[in-house]
């Protein structure tokens, strides 16, 4: 697994200045049409996010691959562009080490349901005696 590269406090401050307490998430990647800047209130919270470069590329934590954006931006590109982004990678290296997934059985065969026009079965309770 490849290390993560973080922001360096001074990096951060310099962001965060940059941004003057607006999101500058903009694009695809962060849910946005293209070019388009979100400018979102930072108040509610901020998240100081790599890109274009992934966390784990090396020289990623400069000032230039620094974006603050909101969460609501920020949660966006995590579901929707780095998690399937990292499983692929997973999968990609399993294939390549030979490692196979397993598909699971799936879910059982559920008994049908009662309709109006089927009557439901008589059940003889655990405790209760068959009469003959």
């Amino acid at each position: 697994m490849r290390e993560r590269h973080e922001f360096s406090q001074k990096v951060k401050r310099q962001a965060l200045d940059r941004a003057q307490g607006c999101c500058e998430a903009s694009g695809p990647v962060y849910g946005l049409p293209a070019g388009v800047r979100c400018n979102g209130d930072l108040s509610r919270g901020k998240q100081i996010d790599h890109y274009p470069a992934p966390a784990g590329d090396p020289g990623s934590d400069v000032l230039e691959n620094a974006v603050v954006c909101c969460l609501t931006c920020h949660g966006f590109k995590t579901r929707y562009y780095d998690i399937p982004v990292l499983a692929k990678g997973k999968r990609v290296a399993d294939k390549h080490q030979g490692i196979q997934r397993r598909s699971g059985r799936g879910f059982r065969k559920a008994e049908p349901q009662h309709t109006a026009t089927t009557k439901p079965t008589k059940r003889v309770g655990f405790f209760e005696e068959e009469t003959q």
